[in-house]
């Protein structure tokens, strides 16, 4: 029997007690500072986390940070410290950080602040632990300690590699990055990283689990400024490791810190320094300025790390191309995990139990024929060059091995098909000139960017009013280039997308033909089906669910910072969707064109009424459905929304007996069940062993129980991840690309009894395999999956929901306020 180990293991705070740690309490006139400034009597103006997580960046020895106000009224300790880091390095970056915020020179400041003296008490874990987060300092501490000796990494076939770790804050978490491996002169250099965390489980969030999470991060080689240009894409900040030489007195250690740049409008540099603390660390740090320009003019200088300065600039997806591609091996995986584990438990941390496999019913496998609600006629145009139209319709008319060997159009006539579907749907595909709409936005012609962008949907909207509109649906399919291929702020994508859907048709985009036979293929097949998704058709898989009642799938769509409440319906293979704002259910193609008649809400905080509008919306329509059916009503909800929105949710709240309190009819309704689907970093990693023989694992799916009552799902892997054998590695191969399954958490909540339980559990993981596109599963329950996906027609952007590449692309977010990790 498969069995799964989690990457976990059950720990106690205790257990580092006696390790010596240094604090400092934030000076009294810096709290006066803060407290005085206010928007008004009750809100600060500015607020402490963003210094405080940027100092924690800066210097990895402080392993936890008090940023709430607590620092600020009662005086409890700021700063947690392995060392005490030098005090005028955190007095020149704070008072220079004030200054920016008042935007004004630090001798401007008020003389109590400048005169502030700072100091380092030590004591241990155990004294002060009941004042500071040990979310933060118990996963802080294990990478501390697992860094402080070199380490052999086996990664089987007798390979053995001895690796050197330091331990980095790499947004806002405890990391323990490898020394650089570079495998030829060909390849860039990357770097194994163990990601420690705390978390706490649902249904029993007493026990404390500390999980291992093991991946990858690669590294620039490449210059990115060359003869006057900057290769660098704009939209998100980029991450660069760096260590200056002793930057701290008398540490023979070197120590990386996390500072982050942005490309900007050029002015003299391409590129800035995302905030005032990380140009700040260089003249406290390094005693003068520094470019980031000069990081992507010759990244190989700073990464050989001979000069005073060595730094790592992230190769994410700012940049085009990596020699080393995405994901870790399975043999890395568990040699990493190997070693965390044996430094844990050497401490008193406790190995979990292996899960069984429980998965023992199979599931069809097939996508066709596609399933329909109803027989009808659709209209595809095809907004390309004429080799793309005929290259689409030639393949979507052709017997294909990569899906089941199957044709998704049997052609008609010319432009006439017949979907390979279980009613009669005809298709016609009609070639129309993507000129008019795919140039770029003329945003020379406008200071302001959005009115480019609304006289292209204008455009779009007139050009296709004098078009004879069918009476049937017509979707859309748009040969368009890529991202990065654009000027900042020209890319049409997000108008050509809303100016279409004005005029009633959803719309898919699809890169330009490159010669890459197969590439192009896989391209042309997933845009077709990805807009059979959006249009609410199901794979033949839907036929094989087996549930007795209707099932309810609750989500929050976001939409830049507001946020749509939403509600799908799946009876047998009718599915349909409501939106909060809409009174009535809508099929999902509809819902995609209504969403901006639709009721946004604000981020849930203390002064809104967002999370209460939420209950009040899903618990209406519970309701409801119970009134309107007699069979059960399954909910499967989304575990983040345990963060602001409903609190019932949350690990210290369920129950696998009895479904989240709404109110004292639901928590008693007997035809009532939820299952709380979980895919954050709180769910582990894991390998999948083999005949209990540790040595041997497996990238097996199947669905595995745990003795809480939690389980775990592992879907299939699609095409595109096969033919990579099981001992292969990033260090051997490093132009693999190696990737593996996520694990999905499923707790069933309500069940009678544990048979119940199971059946809910295979349910969810069944629902994963409805969509056309891929081939296995996808990450999410179809049912909510398809919601997230409704979001493109509000933002106009294009999210891949199903694709983690284990650290390898990580570019941190700018946070919302108040929208935290609920720690409980």
């Amino acid at each position: 029997m498969k069995k799964m180990e989690l990457f976990a293991l059950e720990i106690d705070e205790t257990l580092f007690y006696n390790e010596t740690i240094y604090y400092m309490k934030m000076p009294e006139s810096w709290r006066n500072f803060f407290n005085r400034e206010r928007t008004d009597r009750f809100k600060l103006a500015f607020k402490v986390e963003p210094l405080g997580k940027k100092l924690k960046s800066i210097f990895p020895e402080i392993v936890s940070v008090c940023s709430n106000n607590k620092v600020l009224l009662d005086d409890q300790p700021w700063l947690v410290s392995t060392k005490p880091i030098h005090s005028s390095y955190i007095k020149h970056l704070t008072l220079g950080w004030l200054a920016h915020l008042k935007d004004y020179s630090i001798p401007d400041l008020p003389q109590d602040v400048k005169d502030s003296e700072l100091v380092w008490v030590s004591s241990t874990f155990g004294e002060v632990h009941k004042f500071i987060d040990n979310y933060q300092w118990v996963p802080g501490m294990a990478a501390v300690k697992f860094c402080q000796e070199s380490k052999f990494l086996d990664l089987g076939n007798e390979l053995r590699e001895e690796l050197k770790f330091y331990h980095v804050i790499f947004n806002d978490k405890h990391e323990c990055i490898s020394n650089p491996i570079r495998k030829s002169h060909r390849h860039d250099p990357f770097s194994y990283v163990i990601r420690f965390a705390l978390k706490t489980r649902g249904g029993n969030a007493d026990r404390a689990i500390l999980t291992v999470s093991l991946g990858t991060r690669r590294y620039l080689s490449d210059v990115q400024i060359k003869d006057g240009k900057c290769y660098m894409r704009s939209g998100h900040s980029c991450s660069v490791l760096v260590s200056v030489q002793n930057p701290y007195v008398m540490n023979p250690d070197r120590s990386f810190s996390q500072l982050k740049f942005e490309r900007r409008p050029r002015n003299s540099s391409f590129t800035a320094w995302e905030s005032a603390l990380d140009e700040l660390y260089w003249d406290v740090l390094n005693g003068e300025s520094f470019e980031s320009d000069s990081l992507l003019a010759n990244p190989k200088f700073y990464s050989d790390g001979d000069g005073e300065i060595t730094a790592y600039v992230v190769n994410n997806n700012l940049f085009a191309g990596n020699s080393v591609k995405a994901g870790i091996g399975l043999p890395e995986k568990s040699g990493l995990y190997n070693l965390a584990k044996g430094f844990l438990t050497d401490y008193g941390a406790r190995e979990l139990q292996l899960i069984p496999d429980i998965s023992l019913r199979g599931m069809n496998d097939n996508r066709f024929p596609i399933v329909v609600p109803k027989e009808e006629r659709l209209t595809i145009e095809i907004y390309s060059s004429p080799e793309m139209f005929d290259t689409v319709k030639m393949e979507l008319s052709t017997a294909q091995k990569s899906i089941e060997n199957v044709i998704i159009l049997n052609e008609i006539s010319d432009s006439n098909f017949r979907l390979n579907s279980d009613k009669e749907v005809t298709v016609e595909l009609v070639h129309c000139n993507p000129e008019s709409i795919t140039s770029e936005l003329e945003i020379h012609r406008y200071k302001d960017g959005s009115i480019a962008q609304e006289k292209r949907i204008n455009q779009i909207v007139k050009q296709l009013s004098k078009v004879e509109q069918p009476n049937h649906s017509v979707l859309a399919l748009v040969e368009i280039e890529e991202k990065g291929k654009w000027r900042d702020g020209a890319d049409p994508k997000k108008a050509i997308r809303e100016g279409l859907k004005r005029t009633g048709r959803l719309s898919q985009f699809i890169h330009p033909l490159t010669g890459d036979e197969k590439g192009d293929l896989s391209r042309i097949l997933n845009a077709v089906l990805d807009l059979f998704n959006d249009y609410g058709l199901f794979s033949d898989n839907v036929n094989k669910v087996n549930a007795s009642g209707t099932l309810l799938s609750i989500s929050v769509i976001k939409a830049g910072n507001k946020y749509l409440p939403a509600i799908s319906r799946l009876e047998g293979t009718d599915l349909s969707v409501k939106l909060l704002g809409n009174d009535r259910w809508m099929t999902l193609s509809e819902a995609a064109l209504k969403m901006d008649e639709s009721k946004f809400l604000d981020n849930p905080r203390r002064k809104n009424k967002s999370s209460e509008v939420f209950k009040a919306f899903i618990t209406a329509e519970i309701h409801s459905e119970l009134e309107r059916s007699s069979g059960q009503v399954i909910v499967l909800i989304n575990a983040t929304l345990r963060n602001g929105w409903l609190g019932a949710i949350g690990n210290t709240k369920i129950q696998c007996d009895r479904v989240p309190y709404l109110n004292e009819r639901l928590v008693n309704e007997p035809r009532l069940r939820f299952i709380r689907i979980n895919a954050t970093d709180d769910v582990p990693q894991y390998r999948i062993i083999i005949d209990d023989e540790m040595n041997r694992f497996t990238k097996a799916l199947g669905v595995f129980k745990d003795l809480e009552g939690i389980y775990y799902g592992v879907g299939g892997r699609p095409n595109a991840w096969k033919g990579i054998a099981n001992d292969a590695t990033k260090f051997s191969s490093p132009s693999k690309l190696l990737l593996q399954q996520r694990a999905v958490e499923y707790i069933p909540l309500g069940a009678e009894n544990e048979n119940e339980s199971d059946e809910l559990a295979l349910l969810a993981d069944h629902l994963r395999r409805l969509g056309l596109t891929y081939d296995k599963h996808t990450i999410f329950p179809y049912t909510m999956r398809v919601l997230s996906s409704l979001s493109k027609y509000i933002t106009g952007n294009e999210d891949d929901y199903d694709y983690d590449a284990e650290f390898d692309e990580e570019v941190e977010m700018d946070s919302e306020e108040d929208y935290v990790e609920v720690k409980s």
